[in-house]
């Protein structure tokens, strides 16, 4: 038995622990936390088994290795779509059993040399509220959950690698912007004040008014008749 100053020690101990310091450690206490909040004796029912619940679902995070909350909520999604199948398998051939204990005094009085297989045609084709039908709906519901999930999962660790690929080419400089303008290119400063001519030396014309005296120079003018609104 404990002393008392084994148990203060023990106090004192744990109000000393923080947890898990690093990032690694912290982010595998909180999945461990979301992997473990999955209560299996709400999804099981009665009849079925709470471990083969939770060897599927060990199976499938030992398959595919969560490492975020959003890839252990889609493992865990998948788990349940799995187990719903399987419980559903179970439900329809309870069905058959069923129907067959019920319609037993048709088959006697109606048939001879049945098999297996036709009472079992005999319960599909006597099935008014469709439940066979109904039975094949949950089934394709469940696979499309199954396959959702599984798709997002490979699409979600399929993500960072695009972003990196989309980030660097984000940051790569354009050629118009990596290469300063020369000299040669600088546009010209239009404001900058030209520089005074010497002494008895004429200013040049820009080009742009030499090039306009020389077109007039070497078109006739061309007029057009005035005519008087009067006549």
């Amino acid at each position: 038995m404990a002393t008392p100053a084994q148990i203060n020690a023990n106090r004192n101990n744990a109000k000393k622990s923080t947890g898990p310091k690093t990032p690694e450690g912290r982010a595998a206490a909180r999945l461990n936390g979301l992997k473990h909040g999955l209560a299996s004796d709400i999804l099981v029912l009665e009849g079925e088994s709470e471990s083969d619940f939770e060897n599927l679902l060990d199976s499938l995070e030992a398959e595919h290795q969560p490492a975020t909350p959003t890839e252990v909520i889609l493992v865990r999604q998948m788990a349940m779509a799995s187990w719903r199948l399987v419980r559903l398998v179970h439900m329809e051939a309870g069905h058959y059993r069923v129907r067959r204990v019920d319609l037993q005094a048709r088959f006697k009085n109606l048939y001879t040399h049945l098999t297996e297989p036709d009472r079992q045609a005999i319960i599909a084709n006597l099935d008014s509220s469709h439940t066979l039908i109904n039975f094949s709906r949950y089934e394709a519901r469940l696979e499309r959950s199954f396959h959702k999930s599984l798709t997002a999962l490979q699409r979600l660790r399929a993500e960072p690698k695009n972003e990196i690929a989309d980030r660097s080419q984000s940051q790569e400089i354009p050629d118009s912007v990596a290469a300063p303008a020369t000299a040669a290119e600088a546009p010209a400063n239009k404001s900058a004040t030209p520089a005074d001519p010497a002494p008895g030396q004429r200013t040049p014309a820009s080009p742009s008014r030499a090039k306009v005296h020389a077109i007039h120079a070497t078109q006739p003018l061309a007029f057009s008749p005035v005519f008087d609104q009067h006549h």
